[in-house]
């Protein structure tokens, strides 16, 4: 959901505003899925258009295979920080599917250049231009609180036809990265938003669904029709949270009813392949065994102290963020370092940054003026990016 508004493009704008205040020549981006390997989309971003004064970012983004996923123009200020943002969401042989018009003046960012509060909004439309879709999310206390989409009829311009909502509250996430708790979900009909459903989406530690319990409602909005329990323990799922293969159940108990009619789903790479009702006594698979974990590299491991720390803290005293540095033989220039950052209580860390500048050249004024230099940034422990920096 967060991809598919742009979020990836924003993150390498915030990485690349605390590198320096020179404009980079270019820059490479990887995303990573939730187990830290496989790839979920790759970038390249380019700085052409952007002066001291602010610019555009021009970012294209192609899914792990090479197929193009998206193209954003993104709007900065001075500071680098991301003001607005559009963003052209392609299908896998590039034709146009979804426009997203991204206005973020009102998040409240923190010095690393993420959200602490505020509200970011979207306007979705389809691939003539027409309105479909309004979206806001909301942040608070440094991370998502609540999510909102609303579609209109006759092309965006009539009234309501549905708002489906997402509350944060009880999710567990690491930075920005969901990792257990589950998701309450609401989803209303027409002008009056009338009660359709409700549902919990419970999370696995990658943030993807484990199961989700729904309930769906008679069209006065308050009788209950029926109760859904879809299981997602059969399922495999790609980088990006999309159903890759495997099975999902979906148990159906019509209200009054003590039966459940039970559906089992099947699929291969990506599609469903096949729908088959259980009749009763039919075995039911059994869920997947968990894949064994990929290795993945970890930030940097210093063997020395750094030669200067500088810590941030936020307006309550709290430790917000410090960055550790090493550098070079005789101090000249930066050689490495590590920027973690710190969950409200001041002591858990949520994101670390690891800054390879071996290979960069740098100006008198300390400022990059060559080479390139590598940004890898975890969350929770995971690795969820590596950006390289070109000057």
């Amino acid at each position: 959901m967060i991809q598919e508004l742009g979020q990836q493009a924003l993150a390498v704008a915030a990485d690349v505003a605390n590198l320096g205040r020179n404009r980079p020549r270019s820059v490479g981006a990887v995303h990573y899925g939730p187990d830290g390997a496989s790839v979920a989309t790759t970038g390249q971003a380019s700085y052409a258009d952007v002066s001291d004064a602010g610019g555009t970012i021009r970012y294209a983004a192609s899914l792990a295979g090479g197929a193009p996923h998206s193209t954003s123009d993104i709007v900065i200020d001075a500071q680098g920080r991301a003001v607005s943002s559009a963003t052209r969401l392609l299908t896998a042989d590039g034709t146009l599917r979804r426009t997203v018009q991204g206005i973020y003046r009102a998040l409240v960012l923190d010095p690393a250049g993420w959200p602490t509060d505020g509200v970011a909004r979207f306007s979705l439309a389809g691939p003539d231009g027409s309105p479909s879709h309004v979206a806001e999310m909301t942040y608070a206390n440094e991370r998502p609180a609540h999510y909102s989409l609303v579609n209109h009829a006759s092309g965006g311009k009539g009234a309501i036809a549905g708002r489906l909502q997402i509350d944060f509250a009880n999710a567990v996430l690491v930075g920005t990265r969901l990792a257990g708790g589950e998701l309450a979900i609401v989803r209303q009909v027409g002008p009056a938003l009338t009660l359709a459903s409700t549902a919990r989406s419970i999370l696995t530690a990658h943030g993807t669904p484990g199961r989700l319990l729904a309930i769906n409602y008679a069209k006065d909005g308050a009788t209950v029709r029926q109760r859904v329990e879809s299981d997602y323990g059969g399922v495999v799922f790609d980088a990006r949270g999309k159903i890759l293969d495997g099975h999902l159940l979906v148990a159906l108990q019509p209200a009054g009813s003590d039966t459940q009619v039970v559906t089992l789903f099947r699929f291969a790479n990506g599609k469903l392949t096949s729908t088959r009702v259980l009749k009763p006594g039919d075995p039911v698979p059994p869920p997947r065994e968990a894949a064994p974990a990929k290795p993945v590299p970890g930030p940097w491991q210093p063997t020395r102290a750094p030669d200067r720390t500088r810590r941030a803290f936020r307006a309550d005293g709290s430790l917000a963020q410090v960055r550790d540095e090493w550098m070079s033989s005789g101090g000249a220039a930066p050689w490495r370092s590590l920027v973690t950052g710190f969950a409200t209580d001041g002591r858990t860390a949520v994101r670390v940054t690891d800054v390879d500048y071996r290979a960069a050249q740098f100006a008198t004024d300390g400022q990059p003026s060559g080479g390139t230099i590598i940004s890898t940034r975890f969350e929770g422990g995971v690795r969820s990016s590596t950006t390289h920096v070109v000057y």
